[in-house]
């Protein structure tokens, strides 16, 4: 197929088995393991395709059309959503008004491939008593609604190392002691680690903390046809352009498309789900050439992201398709970073490698010690792009020519930081949610995503609990003087968790443990939507990990594990 073509893979098939609205990890695993086992895929995506020749089996394939091109992705928005012709509304809380702003609200890649084609897909795996704080937390956090996964640590294991070997993790085995039991090591060793994590890691040490090279889906060594990384710099917030990063797209998709039993449509929107009784018959959808169409299948899966499952719903009825629990949209999680910055006289060189090397689990915390409280896995990290440096930290005096060229060679702040960032885990509370804007619409006249969301003390307490630890740890490392980074008022992280809650009782979830609908048989959710809680660690991993065992239920349905790859 050539870039221009509006179908990528066996474009002559016409009828499918599974419809998938999404093919960020959690939709390109599904694709991948129903394809393997013959069934015909349909996957469909509102954004475009920068991959060429995703489906041609040839060496070398697929050539992108990403480029180390800061003012292409980070300021013209290349794969992201466009705020002022598809925004997002937010509010704190229901007494705030309809809205109190419009624009990018959690705004997430628009492309094939998803969220996972712009990060640095940072993958550590949930610790086991991450599935268990129903149990463990929950009466004890008044106005937050933790749950237990219907699903535990030890059942995902395998699936774990499969989605590791599937998307290319590097890592170091037994070096985080906070992990889980493993079953083998990772699939390639830790990659070039840069000078200023380095540097933090070995403060680390000092304090008796342990920093260890983070598990991300990059290749240190060729990989499954792929190239070694060559640290270019341009890795966070980056299409890859030698397909080093494990997108889902030039791992899990292409390999579903290579089968012949799938099919992708991009610039194809899903706007509503067509449904006769407890059945879906069809998806209208928004072809890229403007027209309104239905396509069908048998089953349909929703992994579009967790503002995006949920507006469809809404979208398809007015109460929410599927919610007699009354749960559609409800428990938005979302991330409560917590970002130090430290100054250093040297340099540090961020542009030179992966966004980040090493992390610490130390901060993570354990479930009922108040010496400990939850917070997340710390990302160490230094730098970023010479444009955000201009375009943020200087005047107009000095934004054009020669001036502007001295100053970013001599970089007197982006070249000298180290940042460290706590994914901090937020409780899941009932009250924050996704739903319609009743006075706002996007360019297709359609209602956009409301989102309404307020901090609990469970992570702003953890926040105020580890910060000043931060802090400790970036002078510990030489840094001059360090600061802690507002919060911002409309959020904007893009790990975007539940509002499709799983769960055994129909009452009290959307789906049950395979992602399937309580409702409605033939429909099933299968990104981090569906999670009761977000833990403290990146999700990509533990979405491909899930989303795999609910495919694997949908070709043996109580044997999920026959899928697994030797």
């Amino acid at each position: 197929m050539t870039e221009l073509d509006a179908i990528v893979g066996n474009a002559s098939i016409s009828k499918f088995d599974v419809m998938i609205i999404g093919s960020g990890p959690g939709g390109s695993s599904v694709a991948e393991v129903l394809a393997r086992f013959g069934q015909k895929v349909l996957v469909i995506d509102a954004g475009p395709n920068y991959w060429v020749g995703l489906d041609d089996p040839a060496p070398g394939k697929p050539t992108t059309r990403f480029s180390n091109d800061e003012l292409k992705l980070e300021r013209r928005q290349l794969i992201r959503q466009d705020p002022i012709v598809e925004p997002r509304t937010f509010r704190a809380h229901d007494t705030d008004g309809d809205r109190t702003f419009t624009g990018a609200v959690c705004s997430i890649p628009k492309t094939v491939g998803g969220a996972a084609v712009h990060a640095d897909v940072k993958t550590p795996r949930f610790q086991p008593t991450d599935f268990q704080l129903g149990t463990l937390i929950g009466g004890s956090v008044q106005n937050a609604t933790f749950a237990d996964w219907p699903v535990q640590y030890a059942q995902l294991e395998p699936f774990y190392a499969h989605a590791e070997k599937m998307i290319g993790v590097q890592g170091l085995m037994g070096a985080d002691p906070h992990e889980g039991p493993r079953s083998g090591p990772y699939p390639m060793p830790p990659g070039v680690p840069m000078y200023g994590p380095l540097k933090v890691a070995n403060a680390a040490k000092n304090m008796g903390l342990t920093a260890f090279p983070y598990p991300t889906a990059v290749t240190s060594m060729p990989y499954d046809g792929r190239a070694a990384c060559n640290d270019c710099g341009f890795c966070g917030d980056f299409g890859c352009t030698i397909n080093a990063k494990g997108s889902p797209a030039v791992t899990l998709l292409r390999k579903a498309l290579l089968t012949g039993n799938c099919q992708l449509r991009p610039e194809t929107r899903a706007i509503k789900l067509n449904v006769t009784g407890n059945t879906v018959t069809g998806v209208d959808v928004i072809a890229p050439d403007g027209s309104r169409q239905t396509l069908t299948a048998d089953r349909y899966v929703l992994a579009a992201t967790a503002i995006e499952d949920a507006r469809l719903l809404f979208l398809s009825d007015a109460n929410g398709l599927g919610n007699s629990s009354g749960l559609v949209g409800r428990n938005l999680m979302l991330h409560y970073g917590t970002q130090v910055v430290g100054v250093f006289d040297e340099r540090l060189h961020g542009d030179r490698g992966r966004s980040t090397t090493h992390a610490t689990t130390d901060f993570r915390g354990v479930p009922n010690d108040p010496n400990r409280p939850l917070g997340g896995i710390v990302e160490i990290g230094a730098g970023y792009g010479p444009l955000s440096e201009a375009i943020t930290y200087v005047d107009d005096t000095v934004k054009y020519g020669p001036r502007l060229k001295a100053l970013l060679r001599q970089s007197p702040f982006r070249d000298r930081v180290a940042s460290l960032l706590m994914q901090g885990e937020d409780a899941p509370q009932a009250t924050n949610r996704v739903d319609l804007d009743p006075g706002v619409v996007d360019l297709d006249g359609l209602p956009v995503a409301r989102i309404t969301y307020a901090s609990h003390p469970f992570e702003t307490s953890a926040r105020d609990f580890y910060a000043p630890k931060l802090l400790d740890l970036l002078v510990t490392a030489g840094a001059k003087f360090a600061f802690v980074t507002p919060t911002d008022n409309v959020p904007g992280n893009s790990h975007l968790m539940g509002t499709l809650r799983m769960g055994t009782d129909p009452a009290t979830s959307v789906t049950d443990e395979f992602g399937q609908f309580h409702d409605i048989g033939n429909l099933y959710a299968t990104d981090s939507s569906i999670w009761p809680t977000g833990s403290g660690y990146n999700p990509i991993l533990t979405i491909v990990t899930v989303a795999t065992r609910c495919a694997g239920n949908m070709v043996f349905p109580g044997s999920p594990e026959k899928v697994i790859l030797p």
